[in-house]
Parts: C-alpha cells; sequence; structure tokens
C-alpha cells in the first residue's frame, strides 16, 4: 500500500495550522504520530521526503509550516523563494550567510530584479532563527501534539514523539521540555535546552556531527543535567562529520552517517510504548 501526503489546515489552539501529513493508507486503526520539523528551509521537498519515509515505517507522520502565520505562508517565503535564498546562501561562505555587510556585497553582484527579491526573503528567512520566535514556533508544536493525541482519528489516543533538524533539532528538545506528555525526542544537530530541564519526561536521543563545534561543545553540559535529573538522553557524535549531515539536498550530505542514524532513530522510536 503506497503512502498518501497532502497538505492540511486544522484548527489549533491559537489559530489555523498548516501541516503536511502522510501515511499509508487506510488508516484503519489509530497509529502513533511523529512529528517532523523542519530546518531554516521549511517543510520543502526533502523534508517531506523525510515525512514519507516515517510513514513508510508506519507512522501517521505530520510537518508543521512554521512559516505559515495562521494557517497562511507569506509571500517572501514561498517555496520557489526559499529554493532560490538556499542556493544564493551555499554560494557564498557559511561565515558570510549571518554577516550582513558581507551578504550584501555578495547580493549586490546579482541582477537587480532578484537583489530585491533576495533581500526581502533572506530577511523573512534568517528571521526565524531569532530566539524570540521560540515560544510562537513551541506553542504550535504542542498544539499539532494536542490535536494528534486528542483530535485526529488516526492518531487519537497513541503517543507524540518528534525528530528534528537543526532549528527543527532544537524545537524538538524544546517540545520535551513544553509537553508532559510527549513520548520521546530525537534530535539532529539541534542545540539543547538550557532551562527547565526537570521539566522532561520523555527520552531524547541526539545526532551531531564531529566537525560541527558550535552544536557539539554544548552537549556535555546537557548531557551531565539530564543524567544529574535522572533524564533519559543518548548523544550519538559521528567523527569528522558536518551539520545538515542528513539533509541529502546539501554539500554536506554524509549517506553513511544519514543511514545510521536514521536505522537508530527509528529503532528509537519503535521502543516507545504504543
Amino acid at each position: 500500500m503506497p503512502v498518501q501526503s497532502e497538505w492540511r489546515t486544522f484548527t489549533g489552539t491559537n489559530g489555523d495550522i498548516r501541516a503536511y501529513f502522510a501515511a499509508i493508507e487506510p488508516v484503519t486503526e489509530p497509529r502513533p504520530t511523529v512529528i517532523v520539523i523542519q530546518e531554516m528551509w521549511g517543510v520543502d521537498a526533502h523534508i517531506r521526503d523525510v515525512v514519507e519515509r516515517f510513514a513508510a515505517a508506519g507512522y501517521v507522520v505530520i510537518a508543521l509550516d512554521l512559516f505559515a502565520e495562521n494557517g497562511v505562508r507569506p509571500e517572501a517565503l514561498s517555496e520557489e523563494k526559499v529554493k532560490d535564498a538556499k542556493q544564493f546562501l551555499h554560494s557564498i561562505p557559511h561565515q558570510a550567510w549571518f554577516n550582513p555587510e558581507i551578504r550584501d556585497e555578495e547580493i549586490s553582484k546579482l541582477p537587480t530584479e532578484r537583489q530585491e527579491i533576495l533581500r526581502a526573503t533572506l530577511t523573512k528567512l534568517l528571521g526565524v532563527l531569532d530566539p524570540s520566535k521560540s515560544e510562537s514556533f513551541v506553542n504550535l508544536l504542542t498544539a499539532t501534539a494536542d490535536y494528534a493525541r486528542n483530535n485526529y482519528s488516526n492518531t487519537k489516543g497513541m503517543p507524540v514523539t518528534s525528530v528534528g533538524f537543526c532549528l527543527g533539532g532544537a524545537l524538538s528538545a524544546a517540545l520535551a521540555v513544553n509537553d508532559p506528555e510527549h513520548a520521546g525526542s530525537v534530535v539532529y544537530y539541534g542545540r539543547p535546552p538550557k532551562e527547565h530541564i526537570d521539566k522532561i519526561q520523555c527520552p531524547i536521543l541526539g545526532f551531531y556531527g564531529g566537525n560541527d563545534p558550535n552544536i557539539t561543545n554544548l552537549i556535555p553540559a546537557f548531557e551531565e543535567e539530564m543524567k544529574k535529573l535522572g533524564k533519559s538522553f543518548e548523544a550519538i557524535v559521528y567523527p569528522n562529520a558536518p551539520h545538515a549531515f542528513f539533509n541529502d539536498t546539501n554539500p554536506t550530505y554524509n549517506a553513511r552517517y544519514a543511514r545510521d542514524s536514521f536505522a537508530k532513530t527509528l529503532t528509537f522510536l519503535n521502543q516507545i510504548k504504543s
């Protein structure tokens, strides 16, 4: 039976939520939910593919669109414009991504019409990484988890877990902090939470790259705090792996580590009681 997928909008606690749903149909009885949480690029073709991989493993999978505002995505963050911005960012040194002067110097080399569109998209896109956005994103995620557990017939009464990448990895861990009913979080190269770690009630599995010190340097302190509090956390650091090693649309992709981490993720999810 093939995986069926579609974009749907449902009502959360604070308005409409746009999300990509996938499952092997028909769903004759409720299944566990996996919430897949996007990178800064949105629920793009790569994330939709990841959603369908987990659906093929027997889960109902939901990837909410963090770009959408009350269910509607701003034009500046259309998939086509985000894809163009991604191509641009990968064409310049990574350290220039967050340096407005260097970034703008590179943009100024482009055709005038593209410059204006790209600047508008990059402003919105890089703004997604602003820590001030985290609370609203977590609210969307907890509303999605609540919908899956209590309202959606395909998943009602079943456990909800999450798998997130980069920005989404940090949010996957944040969901564990903010949702006492959360059943498990998988974090791909996302920053660990700094506060309220004592509220975590579920196991967390993390995958990190040895060549990603901005993230991996934060892991020992989190690991120690989780251990001190008697919480379940396993960190797997792949030697010489860069950030975003799982994304097969990035130059950072590493097939060996992506394959290994996906297998371990499925094992982790399968150990959670339904």
